[in-house]
């Protein structure tokens, strides 16, 4: 398993870094080569799945959300909010979790990640790793645009 910590400063106030980090569309218009399928708004329960690929080379990472918790309020020292989805595919596994806490003068965005790919040896988690943490710190970058 490869773990790894981005953290993020916003501008934005915290229910609206929130919106932008549970907003699936925008996720698909962040990642590269990446589009994810879902039904209705985000909420604890809800699966969806992210496609990634280029024409028929691909594959898919389905997704159940765990835990979703808005921010309580946008003040400094508000309950941060909180989401925690699991990873429940053959190819990708894993976990993410991340917080918006309100700061002053905008939010601050703790995305921890865990990432398991079955298929590849153990030997592997360190690239893993290091791929994931450069690819999710970019999707991170244009979520919070």
């Amino acid at each position: 398993m490869a773990a790894f910590t981005l953290r993020a400063v916003s501008s934005r106030p915290a229910g609206e870094t929130f919106d932008r980090l549970v907003d699936w569309d925008a996720h698909s218009a962040a990642i590269p080569l990446t589009t994810l399928r879902h039904a209705g708004a985000p909420a604890r329960g809800q699966e969806f799945v992210a496609r990634t690929g280029w024409g028929r080379w691909g594959f898919d990472d389905p997704m159940r959300v765990e835990l979703f918790r808005p921010p309580a309020g946008d003040a400094e020292g508000a309950l941060p909010g909180l989401v925690e989805i699991a990873k429940t595919g053959r190819v990708v596994g894993g976990r993410v979790r991340w917080t918006v806490t309100p700061a002053d003068g905008g939010s601050v965005v703790e995305w921890q990640q865990e990432l398991t790919i079955p298929w590849l040896p153990r030997l592997a988690d360190p690239v893993v790793g290091l791929v994931g943490r450069l690819a999710y710190r970019a999707g991170l970058r244009r979520l919070l645009r």
